[in-house]
């Protein structure tokens, strides 16, 4: 029975676990020939999340450096005497508009940045449990065909053995078959009869 992620999030050192796709030896263990549809699907979500990540602080910085401009640009209109009154009125509510936009966006994306390592450690842990779970599969098949082939050996080892023994025999047979033609024939008669059957 396979562990939930409610389940391990109930240990600490769940935290401590690697980002998968980002550690060499996840690579190894599942080269991308061994990777399962679910484990190319996890990897390519939890990828999306980190490339997320780094998108949120990105767009952060930019949205904050907006909002910085134009409140220096509210600060400019208010001290810019060459504009009227109503011109002035205009450009002060179309930035504080868009000041609103962008602190409304900021916090957004702050919340964002917050949930993400948690998210990101979600994800994470789904990926872990799909390669754990696959990994244990894998352990299993191998230890059925560990058994499997051990039988054979020991079926073959001892199919060798009487073999040996049959070839031994056969050895030990000709011998005795060539000493006594041999001595029955004698040497200069073996000698014609081991040149004609060596032709």
């Amino acid at each position: 029975m396979a562990l939930t992620i409610e389940e391990v999030k109930k240990n600490t050192s769940y935290k401590r676990l690697p980002i998968l796709i980002l550690d060499e030896r996840y690579h190894r263990l599942f080269p991308e020939e061994d990777k399962t549809p679910e484990i190319k699907k996890l990897e390519k979500k939890l990828s999306d999340m980190l490339k997320r990540q780094g998108q949120v602080t990105n767009d952060l910085k930019a949205v904050k450096k907006i909002k910085a401009d134009l409140i220096q640009s509210v600060l400019q209109n208010v001290e810019n005497t060459e504009l009227s009154d109503s011109k002035r009125q205009k450009l002060m509510n179309a930035n504080q508009k868009l000041i609103l936009e962008a602190k409304e966006k900021i916090e957004a994306l702050e919340q964002e940045e917050t949930d993400m390592p948690e998210n990101i450690r979600t994800a994470n842990l789904a990926l872990v449990l799909e390669c754990v779970e696959v990994c244990y599969e894998r352990i299993h098949q191998n230890y059925e065909d560990i058994q499997i082939l051990g039988k054979w050996i020991n079926e073959v080892r001892i199919e060798l053995k009487k073999k040996v023994l049959v070839k031994q025999d056969k050895e030990t047979k000709n011998a005795e078959i060539y000493s006594y033609m041999h001595d029955l024939l004698g040497p200069e008669m073996m000698e014609i009869f081991d040149n004609k059957s060596s032709n």
